[in-house]
């Protein structure tokens, strides 16, 4: 493992380095040649390398000692002397197995005897001996018969090593098990068109269909999948950022590799700057397809409730004018029944609108829509037996429940102002089948009034008539024969369900 910072790596170096020094100090002795000067002298460059090559060896911030060929310490440096914990000169000349004895049997040892015995160096890290949860890296080679020994320890820078690999796991394991999204990683290149993934999370296959591994070979593997009318404008988006170094936030839909299924999805990336000055991208994507699906539902339901709440006020409106015709001259007010009557039409509509709402307007069953028009005249014991209904169970869509509700009104109110309803003992029976048609179904509604007064047909059409008769006619399609026979009012409706 390479580590910065200065360090013995050779017995080269050492020996170098002596020879060195002792050149350059021999360099400047002088006079004849004479065994005892001699002597002197080699004694004095001895001495003046050892002291120079001790200030190398304390200043190069290894801890570092040697050992002779019968392994006693020949020198250690101020590093090694704190890292033992015991002054040097306690050790220098003792066997290092005497001074350290749990060193039998460690890898160390075995280390230390395979570079004696082979002349080869050898680097490696281990756990300190005698010191539990501490590592050392160590460089071990020849050294002037015996060993020469340079250790560091790298504990912290372990424990930091092992932290960051714990982090990177983690962010991995949550990058590859994103339900809706994936992390990616790229090196910003030479230009656009150089830059590729450094990092795909395995949720890449189960977003796009595309196996991560596949991905930094290929980037347009993922491009490709794109819908063609998004990928000029995801290109140029793409372009813009990398040429401006800005964050890039951009929508679009592709085509899964592996379902066809078309996906909507969203990156989100931004440019990083590295301590080296490399600069890469990190982005996400996420499936945005349930948001985009929501948002387009709940723009259907904006648009049909505008739709819903136009055609209430024109409806309403419809309902006061028919209701305040009779008021005349601009300062009159209306009677008290013309507003009663304009009230009821109100309720009427509600009372669809509350059957409706109960099934979030996508239809509603017929016997709900009667039984709330019903509601209001089957009042006691005896109101419920004079009210008859039969027919099967049916849905109806929502303008046909609104269209329903507001004829079964006009005829209940009929059927109690004048009809089978206005005495003690008149009965409405009201019966309804599905007829099968070519063109698709319809419903037959039948409304038949008996026991009541003398039926006579109205002098002239009024507005419940006209609602009964024209309005199923221009809002359903519908065909409706009202007669108004002596023994009671008949109305027959017939409308198509689809």
């Amino acid at each position: 493992m390479h580590m910065p910072g200065t360090a013995l790596t050779s017995t080269v170096d050492l020996e170098q380095l002596t020879g060195d020094l002792a050149a350059s100090v021999s360099e400047r002795s002088y006079g004849p040649p004479n065994s005892a000067l001699q002597q002197a002298l080699a004694h004095t460059i001895e001495s003046k390398v050892q002291a120079q090559l001790a200030v190398v060896l304390e200043g190069i911030g290894d801890a570092f000692y040697s050992l002779d060929d019968q392994w006693r310490f020949s020198y250690i440096n101020r590093a090694a002397e704190c890292f033992f914990g015991e002054p040097r000169h306690s050790m220098l000349r003792r066997v290092i197995w005497d001074v350290f004895p749990g060193f039998e049997g460690t890898e160390l040892r075995q280390r230390y005897e395979e570079v004696l015995a082979s002349g080869q160096a050898q680097s490696f890290e281990t756990e300190a001996v005698g010191r539990q949860g501490h590592y050392l890296e160590f460089r071990v080679f020849p050294y002037r018969d015996g060993l020469g020994i340079s250790f560091r320890d790298w504990t912290e820078r372990r424990r930091a090593e092992e932290e960051m690999r714990e982090r990177h796991a983690q962010v991995s394991a949550l990058a590859d098990n994103l339900p809706l999204g994936m992390v990616y990683q790229m090196d910003n290149g030479v230009g656009y068109e150089g830059r590729r993934f450094i990092y795909v999370s395995a949720s890449c296959e189960r977003l796009n269909g595309v196996p991560a591994e596949k991905v930094p070979g290929d980037q347009n593997l993922l491009f490709d999948l794109i819908l063609p009318e998004f990928r000029e404008p995801v290109y140029r988006a793409q372009l813009e950022a990398h040429a401006q170094l800005k964050p890039l936030d951009i929508e679009f839909a592709i085509r899964h590799a592996e379902t066809g299924e078309i996906r909507w999805q969203r990156i989100v990336d931004a440019p990083r700057r590295l301590p080296n000055g490399r600069i890469v991208w990190d982005g996400i994507q996420i499936d945005i397809t349930d948001q985009k699906r929501a948002e387009e539902h709940q723009r259907l339901l904006l648009n049909e409730l505008n739709h819903r709440v136009k055609n209430t006020l024109a409806t309403v409106q419809s309902l006061a004018a028919q209701s305040f015709r009779g008021a005349g001259t601009q300062n009159a007010q209306p009677s008290p029944s013309a507003c009663a009557t304009f009230e009821a039409r109100l309720f009427a509509l509600a009372r669809a609108h509350d059957v409706l709402t109960r099934e979030n307007w996508e239809g509603a069953a017929f016997s709900d829509v009667l039984a709330e028009a019903c509601m209001p005249y089957r009042t006691g014991e005896a109101g419920c037996s004079r009210i008859e209904t039969e027919g099967p169970d049916l849905r109806v869509s929502p303008p046909m429940a609104l269209s329903l509700s507001m004829v079964l009104h006009e005829l209940f109110t009929n059927a109690l102002k004048y009809g089978a309803l206005s005495n003690g003992s008149g009965k409405v029976r009201l019966s309804w089948s599905v007829i099968t048609d070519p063109i698709g179904p319809r419903l037959s509604l039948h409304w038949r009034e008996s026991g009541g007064p003398p039926v006579e047909p109205p002098s002239r059409k009024g507005f419940g008539s006209r609602l009964i008769q024209d309005g199923m006619a221009r809002e359903l399609n519908g065909v409706v024969r009202l007669s108004y026979d002596p023994d009671g009012v008949a109305c027959a409706i017939d409308v198509p369900l689809s």
